[in-house]
C-alpha cells in the first residue's frame, strides 16, 4: 500500500504578495490531486485560515491551519533564524498560533524566542525547510551549529519537533541527507514537505513579480533569496514520493502529522460578552422587560398586535441566543444618545420591533408593514447586522465607550481585505518591471477609469485591451499579462469603515490581529469570518448627514452660528421634535431643491423628486428605493410614476396582488415585498421567503433556483388559481428586482434623515449650508456647495482672522448673515496659528497680528492673499510692507511693520485666482461670474433656458459638477457629466468619439463651453444634452 501525501508547508494569496493561490484554488487541487489533507501556512497571518477550513470541510478534506514565521535565534551563537512552521494540533495550539501571528505586526518582523517559549502550547512545530536557519547550515557544512539550534527548538517542543525536509533543486537531496542524519543523532523525526506558493510553474514569474511589489524594488535587483524556492508549484503525492524514495520514514511522518493534527474550529456558535443584568435574571427576560416598557413608551400601551409581535420575535431571539447583542446596542446607542451624539439605523435591523421599543432604530416597524424575517430569520445560522450611523465626528466617542465598557483586550476593529484592482496591478507589475515612474504613470493614466464597484474577481473582457493595442511591445504585453493575473489578489488589510467586534475573553484567544496603519488594533479576519466564529460584530458608521444635523440644531439650540460639539441630550431632543408633516419641506422637495441634503441631493435623486412630485418623509422611501435598477427594469418606474401621481389607472397581474402592492401601485418596489409574495401566495414561511430573495438576490440560475420556481408557480395555482403564465410573469418581476431592491426598513431610516436635512434646508438655510461645508461637503465638490449658497442669497466671504473659526462658520453683521470659510483651508496654516488667532483676537492693524500672534512669512502672505487680512491694507500694500521686512529665524514678530501703503487693490479676477490657489476655490466669485462677457459672446445660454429648448441645438457654459464612465448595451463607452452654472445643473452625454477629440478640453472641472442637441430622457422627463463640440472657456 502506497503512503499518502499531503502538504504541509503551503501559502495561499494570503501570505500577501508572497504565495498566489486562493484557499479555494489550494483546496480544489488538493482534492482534484487525491490528497485527504492539507495544511495552509501563510507568512505570519492567519487571514485565510476561516476560509481554508471551510472550504476543506466542503470538499471532504481534512484542514490543519498552520503559521510560517521568522524567528530570532534562540542563543548569542545563532543568528535570526529565518523561518519556522507552527501546526495547531487543537484549539490550544489555535490560541497560540492567535497569539503569536498577533505579535507580528509586518512581514518582515522577527518572532521573540520568549514568546515562542509562552506560546508553544498545543503547537507542533516544524523546522522551516529550504528557507530556514536550519537548512542554510546544513547547506554551507556548519552541522555542529545545526545539532545547537536543534537542541534548542528540542528543549521548547519536545516530542512535537520535526526536522523539515524539502527538495526544490539538485542540491537539495544532499542537504536533506545532512539534515536527516543530524535529526537521527538527536532522536529527532524528519519529515517531508514542499514549500507551495504557486499551483503551476507558470505561475514562477507573477510570484517574482509580487515579491518586487512587497519590497517595493524592481524585480532585476533582487537576489534568489527573496523569491519562492524554485519549483514551488503544487506537487502531486507521487511527485513526492519519487523525490523522497531514499527518505521513506521522512515520507510516512507525514502521515503522523495528519494524525496529531485534530483542530477543531468552534464555528456557528453565538459568543456574546457578558452583559450586567440583575441577580436572578436571564438576558431574554432583561430584554423583554426593556422591550415592554419601550413599547409602552412608543405606542401608549401594549395592544393586541403589539403584545403578539413582540412574544414571536422574543421567542425567536431568545431561541437563537441573541439577546445580549440587544441588550449590547441599547447600550450603546443609549450612551450616544445621552451623550447629544446624533444616531440612525440603517439596514434590516428597522424591521424589529424590540429594536424600535428598545430605541435602537428609529423607523416604526408596524406602521411601515415591515417583517422581522428580513432581519432576523431563524433559518439563518449567521447572527443578525444591527447597523448603526452616528454623527462622524464623534463616532470616536462612541467607540471609545465600546472600548472601556467591554475592555480593550476584547474589542477590535474589523479589518478589511484590500485587493488588486485594474489601476493598482498595472501600476505595481509596471513598477516591479523597472519601469520609470513616469512610464508607470503614462501606462496608469491611459487605462480608463473605473467609477463603482468591488475589485473584479471573475473573468470578464480584458480590461487591458485598449493598452495592448496601443503598446504592441513584448515587455508590455508581458506586463499586461501579469497585471491582469493579479486583478483581485490581496494587497494588503485595512480598516473597515465602521464594524466592531467584541469577544467574551481576550480576543486573541480566538482571533488574530494585526495592527493597522492608522494605529488602529484590526482583526486578521473579514467580515465574514467573524460571523462563522459567532462573534458580536457591530457596524457604527460615521456619516456627515448626520453631523450636519447636529450642528444645525445646536447651533439653534445654543442661539449661536459657530459650530461647537453636541454636548447636550438636548441636541436629540430638538431632532427628535422636527415635524414630519411640513408645507415649506414639502414644496422644496417637490422641486427637487435638495443639494446639501443626505441622499437626495444628486442630480438623478433630485430628478426624481420632481418626477414624483414627493411631499412627505414616505414619498422619500419611494424616491430612495425607485432610483434603483430593480424598479427600472422593464419600465416599471414609468409605471410607478404614473399610477403615483394618479395619472393611471392600476393594473394588477391578478386579482390578488391587489391586497399585497396596493401600496406602491401594483409595482414590486421594496425588497419586503418578495418575502410578502412568497409567504401570501405560495406559503412560504417568511423566514423561507427570505432565503428565496437571497437566493434571487445572488443571480443564480442553477438547480436550486429552478426548483424554488417551480414549487412558487405550483403553489401560487394551489392556493390562488393563478396561470401558469401569471405566475410566471410575477416570479420575472421578484427576481429581476430582488437583486438590486432597496429594503424598506432601510429606506425608512435613511428617509427620515433626509427629510429632517430638507426641514433644515427650507427653514434654516443659511445653517444648513454652514455645516454642509463646515464638514467638507457631501456628493459634490465643495464649489457646488459654495454656488448653492450663493444662490440661495448668503453672503459668502473667504477666512478672515478676525470673524472665521477653524472651519466654515456663520456671522451676522448688520443682520445679515455672512458665511466664512474656515482658517483650516487656508494651505500651510498650522493648527498652532489657528489657535493663536483665536485665541487673542480682535486685531486692529497687521501689526498687531503679527507681533500678537507670532506667525511664519509664508503664513502671513497666504492670509493676505486670501484675502483674511481684510482691513489691515490692500492686497498689494500688505506684500509690499512684507517684502521690505527681513525676518530673523523666520519670524516677523520682532520687526517694525509700518502700515500698509495705497497700492491699489486686485482686480475681482486676480483676487479669485489668489484664492484658487491658497483656499483650493474661489469663494467671492463663480468662475463663470468672471466670464459672463465671453460667455454672452459666445451665444451661450444658462442651464436653466436650455432645460426649456428640447430639440435644439445650443451653447451652454458651465463647470463640472460630476463624472462617470459607463458602457452602452452594445458596448461602447459613453461618459455622463452634470454641468453645473449659476443657475442650476445640466446631464450632459458625451460618446467615445467626442471625448477622444476633447480629452484635453475634459481633463480639469472647467470652465467649458459645450455645444449640443437638447434632448428629454423618455423615462425621467429630465432634459439632458448631447454633447458635440466641446471648449475652455478661458
Amino acid at each position: 500500500m502506497l503512503m499518502s501525501f499531503v502538504h504541509l508547508h503551503a501559502q495561499s494569496y494570503y501570505s500577501f504578495l508572497r504565495g498566489l493561490a486562493s484557499p479555494q484554488e489550494l483546496v480544489a487541487m488538493a482534492k482534484t490531486s487525491g490528497m485527504p489533507c492539507l495544511a495552509l501556512t501563510d507568512h505570519h497571518t492567519l487571514t485565510g485560515a476561516i476560509e481554508f477550513y471551510d472550504a476543506c470541510l466542503e470538499a471532504g478534506i481534512k484542514p490543519i491551519l498552520g503559521l510560517e514565521v521568522n524567528l530570532a535565534s534562540g542563543g548569542e551563537e545563532s543568528p535570526a533564524g529565518r523561518n519556522l512552521v507552527l501546526l495547531a494540533m487543537d484549539l490550544r495550539g489555535w490560541r497560540s498560533l492567535c497569539r503569536i501571528s498577533s505579535l507580528l505586526e509586518s512581514d518582515d518582523a522577527i518572532l521573540d524566542f520568549k514568546t515562542l517559549q509562552a506560546e508553544q502550547s498545543g503547537l507542533l512545530c516544524l523546522t522551516g525547510g529550504k528557507r530556514s536557519y536550519l537548512h542554510r547550515l546544513a547547506a554551507v557544512g556548519q552541522l555542529n551549529l545545526a545539532q545547537r539550534w536543534l537542541s534548542i527548538l528540542k528543549e521548547v517542543f519536545t516530542d512535537r519537533l520535526y526536522v523539515q525536509l524539502e527538495m526544490h533543486e539538485a542540491q537539495d537531496r544532499e542537504i536533506c541527507q545532512r539534515l536527516e542524519d543530524e535529526a537521527k543523532a538527536l532522536h529527532i523525526p524528519c519529515v517531508a514537505s514542499h514549500d507551495l506558493h504557486y499551483l503551476s510553474e507558470k505561475d514562477a514569474e507573477l510570484q517574482r513579480i509580487v515579491a518586487g511589489i512587497r519590497l517595493n524594488q524592481p524585480v532585476r535587483r533582487l537576489s534568489k533569496d527573496h523569491f519562492a524556492p524554485p519549483n514551488a508549484g503544487f506537487k502531486s503525492a507521487e511527485d513526492m514520493r519519487y523525490l523522497f524514495q531514499d527518505h521513506p520514514q521522512a515520507l510516512a511522518r507525514v502521515d503522523e502529522i495528519r494524525e496529531r493534527c485534530h483542530l477543531s474550529l468552534p464555528l456557528g456558535q453565538a459568543r456574546y460578552p457578558a452583559v450586567s443584568l440583575p441577580e436572578g435574571t436571564t438576558a431574554i427576560q432583561v430584554l423583554r422587560q426593556k422591550a415592554e416598557k419601550g413599547a409602552i413608551q412608543r405606542y401608549g400601551n401594549l395592544n393586541e398586535t403589539i403584545r403578539k409581535r413582540l412574544d414571536h420575535e422574543l421567542k425567536v431571539i431568545g431561541e437563537m441566543g441573541y439577546a445580549p447583542l440587544f441588550l449590547i446596542m441599547e447600550q450603546v446607542i443609549g450612551y450616544a444618545l445621552s451623550q447629544g451624539i446624533p444616531v440612525s439605523s440603517r439596514g434590516s435591523a428597522a424591521s424589529s420591533l424590540v429594536a424600535y421599543c428598545l430605541g435602537i432604530t428609529t423607523p416604526d416597524p408596524l406602521r411601515l408593514n415591515l417583517y422581522f424575517e428580513r432581519f432576523l430569520n431563524p433559518a439563518r445560522s449567521s447572527p443578525p447586522d444591527i447597523d448603526t450611523d452616528l454623527c462622524s465626528r464623534r463616532r470616536e466617542e462612541v467607540i471609545q465607550f465600546v472600548y472601556q465598557q467591554f475592555g480593550h483586550e476584547r474589542v477590535a476593529t474589523v479589518c478589511t481585505v484590500n485587493r488588486f484592482r485594474s489601476r493598482s496591478a498595472l501600476r505595481e507589475v509596471a513598477k516591479a518591471f523597472g519601469l520609470s515612474p513616469e512610464e508607470v504613470s503614462r501606462l496608469a493614466d491611459s487605462l480608463p477609469h473605473r467609477w463603482w464597484g468591488p475589485p473584479r474577481r471573475h473573468k470578464e473582457a480584458d480590461p487591458f485591451q485598449e493598452l495592448r493595442e496601443r503598446f504592441p511591445q513584448d515587455h508590455y504585453q508581458r506586463i499586461f499579462n501579469q497585471a491582469a493575473a493579479l486583478i483581485g489578489k490581496p494587497h494588503h488589510l485595512s480598516v473597515h469603515p465602521g464594524g466592531l467586534v467584541i469577544s467574551p475573553g481576550e480576543m486573541t484567544d480566538l482571533v488574530p490581529t494585526t495592527m493597522a496603519a492608522k494605529g488602529v488594533r484590526i482583526t486578521q479576519f473579514d467580515l465574514e469570518s467573524i460571523e462563522r466564529l459567532g462573534l458580536v460584530k457591530i457596524d457604527l458608521l460615521g456619516i456627515r448627514g448626520l453631523t450636519v444635523l447636529g450642528d444645525v440644531a445646536n447651533a439653534l439650540i445654543e442661539g449661536k452660528t459657530r459650530l461647537r460639539p453636541q454636548s447636550r441630550s438636548a441636541t436629540i431632543d430638538f431632532i427628535d421634535s422636527i415635524p414630519e408633516k411640513d408645507e415649506a419641506t414639502s414644496q422644496l422637495l417637490r422641486s427637487g431643491r435638495t443639494i446639501g441634503c443626505f441622499q437626495i441631493e444628486s442630480p438623478g435623486m433630485r430628478a426624481t423628486l420632481r418626477e414624483i412630485q414627493a411631499a412627505s418623509v414616505d414619498d422619500l422611501m419611494v424616491a430612495l428605493a425607485l432610483y434603483r435598477p430593480g424598479p427600472l427594469t422593464g419600465g416599471l418606474k414609468n409605471a410607478f410614476v404614473r399610477r403615483h401621481l394618479g395619472k393611471e389607472t392600476v393594473e394588477y397581474l391578478h386579482p390578488v396582488l391587489s391586497g399585497l402592492l396596493a401600496e406602491t401601485h401594483g409595482v414590486i418596489l421594496y425588497q419586503e415585498q418578495v418575502l410578502q409574495l412568497a409567504h401570501e401566495l405560495v406559503g412560504f414561511s417568511l423566514a423561507e421567503a427570505d432565503l428565496l430573495r437571497r437566493a434571487m438576490s445572488h443571480f443564480d440560475p442553477g438547480k436550486q433556483m429552478q426548483t424554488l420556481k417551480e414549487h412558487f408557480i405550483a403553489g401560487a395555482a394551489e392556493r390562488h388559481a393563478i396561470p401558469e403564465d401569471i405566475s410566471q410573469q410575477i416570479w420575472d418581476q421578484m427576481a429581476a428586482f430582488a437583486g438590486y431592491g432597496f429594503p424598506k426598513a432601510h429606506a425608512a431610516s435613511y428617509a427620515l434623515l433626509s427629510w429632517r436635512l430638507a426641514w433644515c434646508k427650507a427653514h434654516y438655510p443659511a445653517l444648513l449650508m454652514m455645516g454642509v461645508l463646515a464638514n467638507w461637503g457631501g456628493y459634490y465638490p465643495q464649489r457646488v456647495y459654495l454656488t448653492e449658497a450663493r444662490r440661495l442669497g448668503l453672503t459668502l466671504k473667504p477666512p478672515h482672522v478676525n470673524y472665521a473659526q477653524r472651519e466654515f462658520s456663520l456671522v451676522y453683521q448688520a443682520g445679515k448673515p455672512i458665511l466664512y470659510m474656515g482658517l483650516d483651508q487656508v494651505r500651510d496654516l498650522t493648527r498652532r496659528t489657528q489657535s493663536a488667532i483665536l485665541e487673542k483676537r480682535p486685531f486692529k492693524s497687521l501689526a498687531e497680528f503679527i507681533n500678537r500672534v507670532d506667525p511664519r512669512p509664508m503664513e502671513v502672505e497666504n492670509l493676505a492673499r486670501a484675502g483674511a487680512l481684510e482691513g489691515f491694507g490692500t492686497i498689494p500694500g500688505i506684500l509690499n510692507q512684507l517684502g521690505k521686512a527681513k525676518p530673523q529665524m523666520g519670524q516677523l514678530s520682532f520687526l517694525a511693520i509700518d502700515a500698509p501703503g495705497s497700492e491699489e487693490d486686485w482686480s475681482l479676477p486676480e483676487k479669485v485666482a489668489a484664492q484658487e490657489a491658497i483656499l483650493g476655490v474661489g469663494v467671492i466669485a463663480h468662475p463663470l461670474e468672471l466670464a459672463q462677457d465671453k460667455i454672452r459672446s459666445a451665444g451661450a445660454i444658462n442651464t436653466l433656458e436650455a432645460a426649456s429648448r428640447v430639440g435644439e441645438v445650443v451653447r451652454v457654459a458651465g463647470m463640472r459638477q460630476t463624472w462617470r464612465r459607463s458602457m452602452t448595451q452594445r458596448g461602447d463607452t459613453i461618459y455622463f457629466m452634470a454641468l453645473e452654472d449659476l443657475e442650476g445643473v445640466l446631464d450632459s452625454v458625451i460618446f467615445a468619439d467626442v471625448y477622444q477629440r476633447y480629452r484635453a478640453v475634459f481633463s480639469d472641472a472647467g470652465p467649458y463651453l459645450i455645444e449640443g442637441e437638447m434632448l428629454r430622457d423618455e423615462e425621467t422627463g429630465e432634459p439632458f444634452i448631447i454633447v458635440k463640440q466641446a471648449f475652455r472657456l478661458e
